[in-house]
């Protein structure tokens, strides 16, 4: 449970090596996702939004339809396109996400497979091994880093 007063935390999320390996068979896709949705569960105050190249593609609603009810109903958006070939592109997607809604300076944390994407070091991303997506050990370390951001 959130601490009273406490900013609810963010959760960006890739799918390609996150939810699913990269390379995988499109029957595999979202095999991670039982994993990913029990971890989601134990933090219920966490909004989810997706960062993920799906997004260019697909809507929100096929989105949400990816996930069990009860997580679908925690995805509030994507976020935007940002200038294509830049480095840390991902991590200005979202910060520019995070300005829209007026939540600078609030929590968040990037579940992603691409370090590329994001400042060197960045703080806030919890990467994934592309060629096995989110194990049972990112589980946890993804369990810790959102107790860690809610104050528990």
């Amino acid at each position: 449970m959130q601490k009273q007063g406490m900013a609810k935390t963010t959760l960006f999320l890739d799918f390609d090596g996150v939810l699913h390996p990269r390379f995988c068979p499109d029957e595999e896709h979202f095999c991670r996702r039982p994993l990913f949705e029990s971890v989601m569960r134990r933090h219920p105050a966490v909004c989810i939004v997706i960062s993920s190249s799906w997004r260019r593609i697909y809507g929100i609603d096929y989105l949400r339809s990816r996930f069990s009810r009860d997580i679908a109903e925690r995805v509030v958006g994507t976020t935007q396109l940002w200038v294509p070939d830049v480095p840390a592109n991902r991590h200005q997607e979202i910060l520019a996400w995070l300005g829209k809604q007026r939540l600078e300076g609030s929590p968040w944390l990037a579940l992603d497979d691409s370090a590329p994407e994001f400042p060197e070091c960045c703080a806030h991303l919890l990467l994934c091994d592309s060629r096995h997506g989110l194990t049972d050990e990112r589980a946890e370390a993804l369990a810790r880093r959102l107790s860690e951001l809610a104050g528990e």
